[in-house]
């Protein structure tokens, strides 16, 4: 079974991971929340009941989750000799730890199956639950919160008109083609070769799942 991992960056374009950070959980979370939010304006009129609120901006997507982290021996992958603490403290250091070189904690990708989320960690609560007969902790229940990242020039482009005359960013999924994309977005499959040029790729078969594409408009493209 796929295991849900997350990665650490030091740069906000998500280009530079740092060596030996990444964590696939020995027990998958049951389920994944996430929470979207709108932030509005009032320009309600001193004395009025009502008022229209005017869009302001979107908020950042958050993502949240809880897992277990066991040293009981009895989950695959784990033995008696891993200790809580230990593992608890590999975690601070891929999420939660200040890095010197950056000034700043990482930059986070979560993946799960298809799913690919962008962020960085906004808390973090533990409850250990299970103790031996000396104190020492065995179980742990890990909850998690992200916010999404994304700069300034991406933000752009994801909030981009659906129409054939703006740019668009898709991330591949299974069994997508850049063909077929081509198809649904322009109309036309045999744009297949402009976009790959747009997109600096080399070819365009054969593109690995989570793949970035941006289809720019058919101003540029043609």
């Amino acid at each position: 079974m796929e295991k849900l991992r997350m990665l650490a960056f030091k740069d906000k374009q998500f280009s530079q991971p740092y060596e030996k950070k990444r964590l696939d959980l020995s027990i998958n979370p049951e389920s994944l929340t996430f929470n979207k939010k709108i932030e509005y304006k009032s320009d309600q009129q001193l004395a009025s009941t009502s008022g229209n609120n005017a869009f302001e901006k979107y908020l950042p997507e958050e993502l949240s989750f809880s897992f277990v982290v066991d040293t009981t021996g009895a989950v695959e992958g784990t033995t008696k000799e891993d200790k809580v603490y230990a593992k608890m403290k590999e975690l601070e250091d891929v999420l939660y730890t200040y890095k010197g070189e950056t000034h700043r904690p990482s930059y986070i990708i979560i993946a799960f199956g298809d799913m690919m989320f962008k962020g960085q960690l906004s808390s973090m609560k533990t409850d250990y639950t299970l103790f031996n007969d000396k104190g020492i902790p065995l179980q742990a229940n890990v909850q998690l919160s992200f916010c999404n990242y994304c700069d300034s020039e991406e933000e752009n482009k994801k909030n981009s008109k659906q129409s054939p005359d703006m740019s668009r960013l898709i991330v591949l999924k299974e069994n997508d083609t850049l063909a077929n994309l081509c198809h649904l977005i322009y109309g036309n499959s045999r744009l297949v070769a402009q976009v790959a040029r747009f997109n600096n790729l080399n070819g365009f078969r054969d593109l690995p799942i989570g793949t970035e594409l941006l289809f720019p408009s058919l101003k540029k493209v043609i």
